[in-house]
């Protein structure tokens, strides 16, 4: 009989093959619904398009690793992470778990402590993706990915979409246009910082109230961008 956490959506990153494909039958025939990704960036856009329950990532991987990776997965979804690896010292695990991940196994393992290891996470309650993060009067919709100031609509690119939740997530932050670019953008990408500019400019033309003279995104010069105190 399947259970009502075997209905989960179960995100499975990992660039080998044989181990991703051997998860991915072993989870579908237990009845959850899994969709994998070779690499970090693929598993960046996985994640967007797919809104897993819960993630099971490798650490050693090509274009972004997996400690890397977590906390640019964490801007976009509070789903579980379990992460696989075959290093298995404390140091470590500490640096996996510090990172934002939320669980450790080791490869090798046995299937039947995958299935338990994912089962308890799913039995915990869970910041669901459909809720609103609001700041003085936005609301960011995580689940239809949309945008209101008051009670106007605001459309958004992908990308904007992206960058205002990060600020959104965390309004008292300052973030470097690097880390936005990691963040939203991804490890590889081939241009360079300015692009954070470009897009902090059409945010603002997007968001800002008409005829105010303040912008609802501050820059501190020489340190990066992050929500004013309207």
């Amino acid at each position: 009989m399947i259970t009502m956490q075997q209905h989960a959506k179960i995100a499975v990153v990992d660039d080998d093959r044989m181990l991703r494909e051997m998860i991915e039958m072993g989870l579908t025939q237990e009845g959850y619904e899994v969709k994998s990704a070779s690499d970090g960036q693929a598993a960046l856009d996985l994640v967007r398009s797919f809104n897993p329950d819960a993630i099971l990532l490798d650490i050693m991987m090509p274009k972004i690793d997996g400690v890397t990776l977590v906390p640019m997965l964490r801007t976009i979804t509070q789903a579980p992470i379990l992460m696989l690896t075959a290093k298995g010292d404390l140091d470590d695990k500490l640096k996996t778990l510090g990172s934002g991940a939320d669980d450790y196994v080791v490869k090798p393992f046995l299937f039947e402590e995958l299935i338990a290891r994912l089962q308890a996470h799913l039995r915990r309650p869970q910041i669901h993706e459909d809720e609103q993060i609001r700041w003085n009067d936005l609301a960011l919709d995580l689940g239809s990915r949309e945008l209101r100031r008051g009670n106007e609509r605001i459309e958004l690119t992908q990308r904007e979409f992206d960058l205002l939740a990060v600020f959104m997530r965390d309004p008292r932050r300052i973030f470097s246009k690097e880390h936005l670019l990691e963040l939203v953008w991804g490890h590889d990408f081939e241009g360079g910082p300015n692009i954070v500019e470009t897009y902090i400019s059409y945010l603002r033309a997007k968001v800002d109230k008409a005829g105010s003279a303040t912008s609802f995104l501050r820059t501190v010069r020489g340190v990066g961008y992050g929500l004013s105190n309207l």
